[in-house]
């Protein structure tokens, strides 16, 4: 009894009761930290051409060389619905897909949908001949004005197969450097061939740390001017 009266004496006022508790919070953030698998990628970029086939005043607002910025999100623990060794294709219900910003306007996917923002990975596709990634939204909001935004994608590919080495969703941002080449595209108005289409490159791709991520780094800092106090 005069043991375990000791062992709860240091627990309730000492330092080792100071150190549980620091490391259950910890623990308890790193348990956060692997259920939070949402993976948000920034981008920006220039738009390189447009087509007005109906006439509409958006090529007065939107020229070309004008900037977007903007990101899209997706669940790296996502299925792939894909039979092929060398495609994975996931599908992703909301609130996942895009958010980009163009001439004051926002094009967005939906906030409520089934399977209606897709990623697909080629890895060594032979029907592709080269590694490509595809990520679209094919049901977005209206803009503000009533068009509607029927797809908003970016494609990247790479002629010589090694910008990635698996069909895996990334859990990191595009390396634009590996990649060859890619399209960023939003097609508005309906119809097969989009009576207002925009076409631009992604000039910088970053991932943004979720929440989890920063308060697992601000623990380690604290940790850190911990030891150095001690």
């Amino acid at each position: 009894m005069v043991k375990i009266d000791i062992e709860l004496g240091l627990l309730k006022g000492g330092k080792p009761m100071r150190r549980l508790a620091f490391i259950l919070s910890v623990l308890m953030l790193f348990n956060v930290f692997v259920q939070a698998t949402p993976i948000t990628i920034e981008i920006s970029g220039v738009v390189t051409s447009i087509r007005d086939l109906e006439d509409y005043p958006y090529d007065e607002i939107i020229k070309i060389g004008d900037t977007f910025s903007g990101t899209y999100t997706y669940d790296s623990a996502t299925a792939n619905s894909s039979s092929s060794p060398s495609r994975g294709s996931y599908k992703h219900d909301s609130p996942y897909g895009f958010d980009v910003s163009l001439g004051g306007f926002e094009f967005i996917t939906v906030e409520s949908h089934l399977g209606e923002f897709n990623i697909s990975v080629y890895n060594d596709h032979s029907l592709q001949n080269y590694d490509r990634l595809i990520i679209e939204s094919n049901l977005n909001s209206p803009l503000s004005t009533g068009i509607s935004v029927d797809r908003i994608a970016w494609s990247l590919y790479d002629s010589t197969h090694t910008a990635i080495s698996s069909i895996n969703l990334p859990t990191d941002a595009p390396d634009l450097h590996a990649w060859g080449g890619g399209t960023f595209t939003i097609f508005c108005g309906g119809g097969p061939n989009a009576s207002f289409a925009i076409w631009g490159v992604v000039t910088h791709a970053e991932l943004i740390p979720e929440p989890a991520t920063l308060l697992l780094l601000g623990v380690g800092g604290l940790t850190v001017l911990k030891r150095r106090k001690l």
